[in-house]
């Protein structure tokens, strides 16, 4: 998608044009990230900014679940959205189907267009102020709850089905 091949040019930009076969997000010395330094980026980095943006709770696998919500609202078939997120067709459809769900009938969004209009609605001040989302009480929602999952694909305890062996 361009928005995110924009990004990832800008961090490679930014991180000192690494060569094209080396790691996007190494740890700090080089290297794969070990259980210990995705626990710690998850504790130290990601969680105080998702409080910060007014999604307290937030996991990095809520990303992943956006990412295919976005297919799914785009129109790409279970299959597609699999071959993705690296699933079988049945767990895409067990984690899922609550999406497709919830979109029946309504009109396809491009990914890429929903990704430009959730940035635009940022900057041109559309979304609520941080002031207003940390004053408010954030939903009940049962994909943030839950022990913390770690690894590089955490575990999918939250979700009220049990989708995999993970």
């Amino acid at each position: 998608m361009a928005p995110l091949a924009v990004d990832l040019a800008a961090w490679r930009l930014a991180s000192g044009r690494p060569e094209g076969d080396q790691l996007v997000f190494p740890k700090r010395g080089g290297g794969l990230w070990r259980d210990h330094d995705w626990a710690n980026w998850r504790r130290q980095v990601f969680g105080p900014l998702a409080t910060t943006v007014g999604a307290p709770g937030m996991r990095p696998y809520d990303l992943r679940h956006a990412f295919c919500s976005l297919l799914i609202a785009e129109g790409l078939s279970v299959v597609e959205v699999a071959r993705q997120a690296g699933h079988a067709p049945t767990m895409t459809l067990g984690t899922y189907a609550h999406v497709m769900a919830d979109l029946d009938g309504s009109d396809r969004v491009s990914a890429e267009d929903a990704i430009r209009a959730a940035r635009e609605a940022e900057v041109s001040g559309k979304c609520p102020s941080r002031r207003r989302a940390e004053a408010a009480q954030p939903p009940e929602n049962p994909s943030v709850s839950g022990k913390p999952a770690f690894g590089l694909e955490p575990k999918t305890s939250s979700l009220q089905v049990k989708c995999s062996a993970n």
